[in-house]
């Protein structure tokens, strides 16, 4: 098997998708996806985040009006089913299947036309970047994948080139699976944006406290729970919380 890997970044405006992820960094989502046909394909995507944030994802992925996938001008027609997996507070795992594709290019129905069928993506959503994996039978015709995501991409979206190659590591990260608190999420993130895990440590726990403005019990006690969380996740224990 092969894998071509390769990234899309959004202005700030140019999807109302996107837009949210840009208005809450700390928020991701990964999915894994599957072309059923050209003009039929299915999206199970698990979304971290705010509450807010999350709300106005499900909103937005629910209303028919809305297009999330085509990279041009144009809008897919196509018939939508939706349903909700899970919700939590911090958490939406959401399925999606589309049929009847037309009228629009999208990832989905670009790598269908041109890769051969059984194809697997597997995408992440932070910011305003969405990075695509897509797994492959053969790369005989990526070329022309290639090419043609270059040339269709709206004004407003930017290509980033990944890799081509063999397949490794499909799906084994243990880690994407495990949930953790807005709370937790962002006390880690600017921990180690800070050099908090580096060795030595490039910041004392009280001074990442000062710089978040909140109790130094409170900080520990948030970092320590995130740690538990991905040490469980890592040797595939329950995360549940």
């Amino acid at each position: 098997m092969r894998e071509f890997t390769f990234g899309i970044e959004y202005d700030a405006t140019a999807d109302p998708v996107m837009e949210v992820f840009i208005e809450n960094p700390e928020m991701t989502a990964h999915s894994l996806d599957s072309c059923v046909t050209e003009d039929q394909f299915w999206r199970i995507e698990r979304i971290t985040g705010p509450t807010a944030a999350l709300n106005r994802i499900e909103e937005l992925r629910f209303d028919d009006t809305i297009c999330g996938e085509s990279i041009t001008e144009i809008d897919c027609t196509a018939t939508r089913h939706h349903d909700v997996l899970k919700r939590t507070n911090n958490e939406r795992v959401l399925y999606t299947y589309l049929e009847g594709i037309s009228g629009c290019e999208s990832v989905h129905t670009l790598a269908g036309r041109y890769l051969p069928s059984g194809l697997i993506f597997e995408t992440h959503r932070q910011e305003d970047r969405h990075d695509w994996r897509i797994l492959m039978r053969s790369d005989e015709k990526v070329g022309m994948l290639y090419d043609s995501l270059g040339a269709a991409l709206r004004s407003s979206l930017t290509f980033r080139m990944g890799h081509l190659r063999d397949a490794e590591g499909w799906q084994q990260d243990t880690l994407a699976a495990v949930s953790l608190p807005t709370s937790q999420r962002a006390a880690l993130k600017v921990a180690i944006e800070n050099g908090y895990y580096e060795t030595p440590r490039q910041i004392k726990l009280d001074d990442l406290a000062d710089q978040l403005d909140m109790p130094r019990s409170t900080l520990s006690y948030r970092l320590r729970q995130a740690e538990a969380k991905l040490a469980r996740g890592y040797i595939g224990e329950s995360v549940e919380d």
